[in-house]
């Protein structure tokens, strides 16, 4: 997992508000650092990366949330779908390496059977036996009920791959960086006497 961009430039007497851009900043560059690996579904540790950038940037808006105007709940909403996409990709990778372990030891209890059978020379009566004897074992096993799985799963993955994709898209045409960006800019210039909440837009 690839470490935290650091923030800098913070002022320790600062006001909150001050001090909203040099955090946001960075943690929105180091969301869309890794926007340029969303184009192949096999780089899994940088989907992951980006997951993990994603919730740093949900935790710190929601930890901020005060400090932003009521529309921004709506650019809260969208950015949390964003995350539940690759979480639940980041899931199905987490889920389909178990069933390949699950896999592998499944097989391997049927590696005696398989060696048998390499020992008969051409049309062996014995092989047919072994061939029918194997085959039960697999049946009667876990081995076709976890390919089944794998596939669900490797199936499951491509759609949400594809919806994310889609949704990814979408967020660039609307300019949500930019969004996002306007919205920090905006809550560190807003004014409230202290203990009051924000003033809602009409």
């Amino acid at each position: 997992m690839a470490k935290a961009q650091p923030i800098t430039g913070l002022q320790a007497r600062a006001a909150t508000r001050a001090s909203l851009p040099a955090m946001f900043v960075v943690r929105i560059a180091e969301l869309w650092s890794w926007a340029e690996h969303l184009p192949y579904p096999d780089r899994v540790r940088q989907l992951h990366d980006m997951r993990i950038a994603a919730k740093r940037l949900r935790y710190l808006f929601e930890f901020f949330a005060p400090c932003f105007r009521p529309r921004f709940k709506g650019l809260l909403k969208q950015f949390k779908q964003l995350q539940d996409y690759l979480g639940e990709i980041h899931d199905c990778d987490v889920w389909v390496d178990y069933l390949r372990r699950q896999l592998r030891d499944a097989f391997r209890e049927l590696s005696a059977d398989r060696k048998e059978l390499k020992e008969h020379v051409g049309a062996d009566p014995a092989l047919g036996e072994g061939a029918a004897h194997l085959r039960e074992q697999l049946a009667r096993g876990p081995a076709q009920g976890l390919l089944l799985m794998i596939e669900d799963v490797v199936a499951r993955r491509e759609q949400l791959y594809g919806e994310l994709l889609g949704f990814w898209d979408e967020l660039e045409a609307a300019g949500f960086r930019a969004q996002l960006v306007r919205e920090v800019a905006e809550g560190a210039r807003m004014e409230r006497a202290a203990g009051s909440p924000v003033k809602e837009e009409r």
